[in-house]
């Protein structure tokens, strides 16, 4: 897949291209139905199958105030979309200017002059131009005019409900990890680089690898069956997230045990993948107890290995 992380460095030819736009945070199962129709259109009409998104997230713009709690950060985006076969992905810096541009604007300058539109694919509820004054009905009134044809794509349904970014980023924060990887297709997952910590795990007789990570979205407090990649390694893992309320911390931790793993892992890069919720996060009296749990979840999670689908 090409890469274009300018909109404005970039001309495609006229009448080029096959594209679709969006965040596409997560790149869910919903987004990759949609790439899958823009590249049968594009094989059909002989075109390249472009996807065209905003970075930063328009809302970061717009929202300075609030926590996104992205589900992909842009590098993982670019790698999910590129699996899915797209031809090329384009970037268009979100400025203040980007978001003042009115719907006609956006469809002459973007569509036309920079991506050589010949179909544009968008979802019922797409918004596009300054305040979001441009729908679905004004996009084909706008194709009319400007020489390109535009495709209203289906919703993609699971459980009677249409999947987004939205409801992935729902469960995933209700620690609802099996129920976002059915939306997503895939695992959850967050990397991250291995940190020195308090030597508690090590102490206790459950070494764990302490992870500092720039994701934005964690599940929710609580003990998980994970895997964990290393080094083109898969292994086994039980992960804590929490603020170790039982040694009175307050900082939100992520600790790791790897199962059958004896190595040294500070300042390594490694990923978690979330299969399966274990518990919430418990205070202990005694660490004693503590250990007794900490068996107990390693167990668990065996069972679920034995059980999981790569």
């Amino acid at each position: 897949m090409k890469e274009y992380l300018n909109l404005w460095e970039q001309r495609f030819p006229p009448v080029s291209t096959v594209l679709t736009i969006g965040n596409f945070d997560g790149v869910h199962l919903g987004h990759q139905s949609l790439f899958s129709l823009v590249k049968e259109t594009a094989a059909r009409e002989g075109k390249e199958a472009v996807a065209l998104t905003f970075q930063p997230h328009p809302l970061k713009l717009i929202f300075p105030e609030r926590r996104l709690f992205l589900i992909t950060p842009l590098a993982k985006k670019i790698q999910l979309i590129a699996r899915t076969g797209i031809d090329a992905l384009v970037c268009a810096p979100f400025t203040r200017e980007f978001a003042g541009l009115s719907a006609a604007d956006f469809a002459r300058r973007v569509l036309v002059e920079h991506l050589g539109c010949h179909t544009v694919i968008v979802g019922d509820n797409y918004y596009f131009g300054r305040d979001r004054e441009g729908d679905v009905n004004r996009l084909t009134e706008l194709g009319k005019e400007l020489g390109f044809k535009t495709i209203i794509a289906p919703p993609f349904v699971i459980d009677g409900k249409v999947v987004s970014s939205t409801r992935v980023r729902q469960h995933i924060m209700a620690g609802e990890v099996m129920a976002a990887s059915r939306l997503l297709g895939r695992y959850y997952s967050v990397e991250g680089v291995v940190k020195p910590g308090k030597n508690r795990g090590k102490d206790l007789g459950f070494p764990t690898a302490n992870i500092r990570s720039e994701a934005e979205l964690y599940p929710r407090e609580g003990v998980y069956a994970v895997w964990v990649e290393y080094d083109g390694q898969r292994f086994q893992g039980v992960v804590s997230i929490g603020y170790n309320p039982t040694f009175g911390d307050t900082g939100l931790t992520v600790e790791v045990h790897i199962l059958d793993f004896s190595g040294d892992l500070y300042g390594e890069s490694i990923k978690i993948i979330f299969l399966e919720r274990l518990r919430d996060t418990i205070a202990f009296t005694e660490v004693a107890s503590l250990k007794v749990q900490i068996a107990n979840d390693i167990r668990a999670a065996r069972r679920i290995f034995a059980l999981a689908k790569e």
